[in-house]
C-alpha cells in the first residue's frame, strides 16, 4: 500500500512555547515502549538510514563547542523531555564540500554555519510526520525481534 492523504498521520515532534523540541504525545503513546530505540528511529528518519544517524538525538550537555544556541539541558533525554540534534552532524556538514567522502558527512559547500545546519535538522524534526501504520509496523517488528532475541538468549542458557 502506498501512502495516502486520507490515512491517519502522526506528527513526530513539536515546539513548545519556549521553542524547545518535544516528541508529541501521539508519538510517545504509540512508540514510547521502545524507549531509546524510538529516538534511534527518528534519527534514521532525519538522516539516510545509516547506522550512526540513530545517534542524531543522543545529546549530552557540554557536547556543543561551535553552536551559539546550546541550551545546556540535554543529557540523553528521555522521550518526554526536550530534544535537540547533536552538534557534530552540523559541524561536519559546515566544514565539508558537497562532494565529500563519506557522503553522509557532505555539506552544501557554501560555507554555511554550524547553526544553519542544526536549524535545518531541527526544522526537519518538527516538520516530520508519518502515517501511523508505518510507525505501528516498525514498533511491532522491533518488539518481535526483541522477543525472538530474548527467547534465543534464554534457550542458550
Amino acid at each position: 500500500m502506498t501512502i495516502a492523504h486520507d490515512e491517519e498521520w502522526i506528527q513526530i515532534a513539536t515546539l513548545n512555547q519556549h521553542n524547545q523540541i518535544y516528541f508529541t504525545p501521539e508519538f510517545i503513546d504509540l512508540m514510547g515502549e521502545l524507549g531509546w530505540s524510538a529516538k534511534a528511529l527518528v534519527g534514521h528518519l532525519l538522516g539516510l538510514w545509516y547506522d550512526p544517524f540513530e545517534h542524531m538525538l543522543d545529546y549530552g550537555s557540554g557536547e556543543a563547542k561551535y553552536s551559539q544556541d546550546q541550551p545546556g539541558e540535554f543529557d540523553r533525554n528521555d522521550l518526554t523531555e526536550p530534544q535537540d540534534v547533536v552538534e557534530y552532524w552540523a559541524v561536519h556538514r559546515s566544514k565539508n564540500p558537497n562532494a565529500y567522502e563519506p557522503t553522509h558527512l557532505s555539506g552544501a559547500g557554501l560555507g554555511l554555519s554550524v547553526d544553519w545546519y542544526r536549524d535545518v535538522l531541527r526544522a526537519k524534526l518538527v516538520s516530520l510526520r508519518l502515517p501511523k501504520r508505518l510507525l505501528v509496523d516498525f514498533r511491532d517488528s522491533f518488539l518481535a525481534a526483541v522477543t525472538a532475541f530474548d527467547k534465543l538468549q534464554n534457550s542458550s542458557q
